[in-house]
């Protein structure tokens, strides 16, 4: 076939918005409570170090009334920490389909990403030690032209984690015709 006939033959239809996938739609599968756990122990490590600066603040003899503030604007902080820690956890989720991998977070503000296949380049799994004490781990997805992971799914058991990475390479390696 010839330039000519390509050019020709090149078409490019319109695509109605209400016949697309929504990916609203898609069972998500949740994160581990574990990961709810680190959240709390992050938190109530920032929040012991506050309160011993203040404690030690208070018992150095300096001003009581500006302690007493930074100690009520700590409390009610943290207590937003533990609220907010507790409902992004019901909201997190994950969904591999046949062509991509979507990750939902956020309660406020949601924010979903959907990453097909064809554009990962790379797959990790991370575990720090707070990680590795509640046995969960993070999958992190990147793709071409990211300076970081695009998607970073953390929470997961290690073998989950494991399983998907290994479902990803297999995708990956079909998008690039078997070539790893």
């Amino acid at each position: 076939m010839d330039s000519l006939s390509q050019k020709r033959s090149f078409q490019n239809k319109i695509v109605a918005p209400e016949s697309l996938p929504g990916f609203q739609d898609v069972p998500y599968n949740p994160l581990s409570r574990k990961l709810l756990s680190k959240h709390f122990v992050q938190i109530s490590v920032w929040m012991l170090a506050v309160f011993s600066f203040c404690g030690y603040m208070f018992f150095n003899q300096q001003r009581d009334e500006l302690i007493a503030g930074i100690a009520i604007g700590a409390i009610l902080i943290f207590c937003f920490l533990y609220i907010n820690a507790w409902k992004m956890q019901k909201v997190y989720g994950y969904c591999l389909r046949e062509r991509d991998i979507i990750y939902r977070r956020g309660y406020i503000t949601t924010s979903t990403t959907v990453i097909s296949f064809n554009r990962i380049q790379h797959v990790s799994i991370s575990r720090g030690i707070l990680d590795k004490f509640l046995n969960i781990s993070t999958l992190k997805i990147f793709t071409a032209g990211g300076s970081g992971s695009d998607i970073s799914i953390p929470g997961l058991a290690p073998e989950i984690a494991q399983n998907l990475k290994e479902a990803l390479i297999q995708k990956i390696s079909e998008d690039d015709g078997g070539k790893v």
